[in-house]
Order: C-alpha cells, then structure tokens, then sequence
C-alpha cells in the first residue's frame, strides 16, 4: 500500500524560515490520536523556538505549532477520550487520558522531533492527553484559538486571578493573549479595564473587545494617567503579557498594596530576573505567574466553545489573518512585525488557493 503523505512546516536551524516539505504519515502508538487538522494558530512560543529563546532550548529539526483543531482520523490502542469522526482541539495544555509521545518522523535520512502536539502540519500524531472533543456545531476555524489563545488569556482572568465584577483592571499588551483577557474581564464584568501596548492600532482593536481605557507605554506620564482612572491606591488586578523586567515590575507596582493581584503571563527570556519590593505581600499583595491560565481542557475547552456559540465571546474579531500552511512564514513575519492579532492557517485553502482576511 502506497504510504499516505503530509506536508508539514519545519524549523531546520534557529534563525532560519520554516520548510514546507512532505513526510509520511503514520498510525498513532498506543495512547495516541491521529488528527487532519483544520485549522491551527500562531502564537509568541513558536517565534521563541525559531530564535532560540525559548525555555527548554534547540529542538531542531523539529515539527512545530501547539494551538489547533480539526477531525480524529485514527485513535491508537488504549484511547477512550475520543473516536474517529470526533471534532476537537489541540493544545499544549494537558487534559485527561493517556500521556504519549510520538515517534521522531522520518525524512530525507534524518530524525525530525515532534511534541505531544503538533499543528503546522495536515496531520498530527497527539498524545490522547492534548486533545479534546467538542460540539461540531463548533466552528474548528474559531476553534483552534481555544487551545492557547484563549486558554491562557481568559484562563488568567476567569480562573487564575477570578477576576470580580467591577474591579479594576490592567492588561499590557494587547497582542492574542492580552486581547482574550481583556475580552474575559469584560465578560467578567470589570470596570475600568485598561489597555496598555506601544502600538496605537492593537489600542484600538482592544476597545471593540471591552477596554474602556486605553494607554500607551511609551508615554512618559504613564503612570500618572493611570493614576488618574484607578487612584494612587492602585489597581485591584494587573496582568501582563510581554515578558520584560521593567513591564513585570511596573504590574507588580501598580496593584494596591493590601490587596491587588499582579499575574505574569508573557514568556521571559531564560535567566531573566526581576526586582521588587516583597514588604506589600505581607499585607496582601500578591503575584504570581501562570501556565496556560490554569485551563483545564475537560471542562474549560467547552465552556468557551458555549460562551461563542451563544454570542458572549467574539473568536472571530481576533482572527487578523487567515493563510495557508504555504504562508506560514510570512504569518510568522506578521508576529514578529505586530501587525496581528491571532493569524490562523486554515487547512481548508490548501487546495483553494482563495484569498481571505
């Protein structure tokens, strides 16, 4: 029998574009869900592994992408989580059943690495553990953002920090991540709750998604300008997204003393350190970090599938950019330039060649 092929985008070497090229695909191992991807997002993570900043080091060659959706082709011996036919999303973030990772693919003489995930290809071999089924009334294009983008983001906001109706609220950065938690803590009720980026077109985008306040960090009054809509007695909860010293820092600073939460979400460069001041977290400041939003993917996953089916919660408006797997470079280009919000390669176009936004 003549051996089914993918393409699949790959990091050759740090620095260098991704490689469309075609691989074998295989059956899924004991534990393992193979899937046809339908769409997948791009997020900050992979522009990390492409320069090598990233916090488990050089993976290359490696298959890449964590943030997907698409239909089971195949389950493996052992799974019960889903079946063939079943619509579901791929994420990084563990749910429950079997924790199994794919064989290295071969090509070309060489061993490529894969994750438990993968979704810069057609196909994907997952570990049972990262996938999970929802409705197929659920768009998968939308969909796909559930597995990072909204996961961490909202996740922060609706589950991490549980973030109270008429609070105060602080996001800087405003890229894919900041946007879903701005976006949540509207849907969480909060008010003010202020934008902060250096770029004035993602300020603007985070009005639609419910910043009432909007600032940008290169202003020298910043601080003073945030004072002026929470007070000098400073924010009930601040998050951040961009991974920098003096952005964590200033989060961190700008919660009141006795009882604001600061939460760190962007990704800091390896043996980066931050300094504050500890004396507040003995009277009830606190900060903390978080992983993926503290999602849990059985529960979660269907919970913001249901808050977009019933017209809570706008996927759609944060999707900038549809491309295909032939595009991914000039996506990754668009993330690295700031020119987005969420670009998504939509498997569907591959043999289309149709433009869309």
């Amino acid at each position: 029998m003549e051996t089914k092929m993918m393409k699949a985008a790959v990091l050759f070497g740090l620095n260098t574009p991704l490689k469309i090229i075609e691989v074998p695909v295989t059956s899924p191992g004991e534990g393992q869900v193979l899937v046809k991807l339908a769409a997948s997002g791009i997020c900050h993570t992979q522009i990390l592994e492409i320069t090598g900043k990233n916090a488990t080091g050089d993976h290359t060659p490696n298959l890449m992408g964590h943030e997907g959706s698409g239909v089971v082709e195949e389950v493996g011996p052992g799974v019960t989580k889903v079946k063939k036919g079943d619509h579901v999303i791929l994420s990084w973030i563990k749910g429950s059943g079997k924790n199994s990772l794919p064989d290295k693919v071969d090509y070309d003489g060489q061993k490529l690495n894969r994750g438990f995930v993968t979704t810069f290809n057609e196909y994907c071999i997952a570990s049972e553990n990262r996938v999970t089924p929802i409705p197929e009334e659920m768009p998968l294009r939308e969909a796909a953002l559930i597995g990072c983008a909204v996961a961490t983001g909202a996740g922060a906001v609706l589950n991490n920090a549980k973030v109270e109706r008429g609070k105060s609220v602080m996001v800087i950065g405003a890229g894919g991540i900041g946007i879903n938690m701005i976006h949540a803590a509207s849907y969480a009720g909060a008010d003010p709750i202020i934008a902060v980026d250096i770029n004035e077109k993602k300020l603007d985008v985070a009005k639609r998604f419910g910043a009432t306040h909007v600032l940008n960090s290169t202003d020298p009054d910043l601080k003073v300008k945030l004072d002026e809509i929470v007070g000098v007695a400073g924010l009930d909860y601040a998050f951040e997204t961009v991974g920098k010293k003096h952005i964590m820092e200033f989060a961190y600073d700008s919660v009141n003393k006795f009882s604001g939460r600061a939460v760190l979400c962007g990704m800091p460069a390896p043996g980066l350190k931050i300094e504050i001041d500890p004396f507040p977290l003995f009277f009830g400041r606190r900060l903390v970090g978080t992983g993926g939003g503290e999602t849990d993917p059985d529960t979660d996953f269907l919970k913001f599938c249901r808050m977009y089916m019933d017209g809570k919660y706008d996927l759609s408006g944060m999707i900038s950019h549809v491309i295909r797997l032939e595009e991914i470079n000039e996506g990754i280009d668009l993330m690295l330039k700031g020119e987005c919000l969420r670009v998504v390669v939509d498997y569907s176009k591959q043999d289309t060649q149709e433009d869309d936004t």
